[in-house]
């Protein structure tokens, strides 16, 4: 079945609300519900510019997705309702098919990241009206992603020569 395209299009700019248009209700929800949760969250530990962050990324993979999964759909191909994020997380038996949940490997992912959002919240805090702190952070805020994004371009270009 042909979608239109418009429909598509608008339905994709809210993440989630496109895989929901195409029937994939179970990864729409976890979509909207993770893009809509994470800057509130990181706000909660005063990281609200990585919640910023993770929301653009998140937007932008869940916008070019939903058009990939359109094309598929359109082509005739089966694709399967499985969740956005968390489908990594299951046991497969010895024929590839998944099993269910492997809670261990969840539960360390989750204390990671527990740990990770502590530390900085207590580092924010503690520092927060350290005059070197702030300069710091402000240094980081301007520059830290551009930085990042040349390095991981030089990377992937060194990564495609070899």
């Amino acid at each position: 079945m042909r979608r239109n395209s418009l429909s598509t299009f608008i339905a994709a700019l809210i993440p989630g609300v496109g895989y929901m248009y195409l029937g994939l209700y179970r990864k729409g929800l976890e979509a909207l519900a993770l893009f809509l949760l994470i800057k509130p969250v990181f706000s909660v530990f005063g990281l609200s510019a990585i919640g910023s962050i993770l929301q653009f990324f998140i937007w932008i993979y869940a916008f070019v997705d939903t058009f990939k999964t359109a094309s598929l759909l359109d082509a005739g191909k089966y694709v399967e309702d499985d969740y956005f994020i968390f489908s990594g997380f299951y046991s497969k038996d010895a024929y590839g098919n998944k099993k269910n949940i492997d809670i261990k490997y969840l539960i360390n992912i989750l204390a990671v990241l527990l740990i990770l959002a502590g530390v900085l919240s207590i580092v924010n805090k503690a520092f927060g009206t350290n005059e070197l702190y702030i300069m710091v952070k402000s240094f980081v805020k301007q520059y830290f992603i551009p930085v990042v994004m040349v390095l991981g371009g030089f990377y992937l270009l060194l990564q495609n020569r070899r």
